[in-house]
C-alpha cells in the first residue's frame, strides 16, 4: 500500500515539475492513453495483490 501512495506522490511531483519547467510530460497526449496508463497500473498492483 505504501508503495502505491509513493508511486501517486511521485508521478504527481513529475508532472508538476514538468509543467513548471515547460518541459514535454511523459504522459499520452490523449486520454485514451492516460486511460491506458491508469488501466495498465491498475493491473500491476490488482496482481501484485492476487500474487501475495
Amino acid at each position: 500500500m505504501i508503495s502505491l501512495l509513493i508511486g501517486a506522490v511521485l508521478g504527481t511531483v513529475v508532472g508538476a515539475l514538468c509543467r513548471w519547467l515547460d518541459i514535454p510530460s511523459p504522459a499520452p497526449p490523449s486520454p485514451v492513453g492516460a486511460l491506458l496508463v491508469v488501466a495498465m497500473t491498475a493491473g500491476f498492483v490488482l496482481a501484485g495483490q492476487l500474487s501475495s
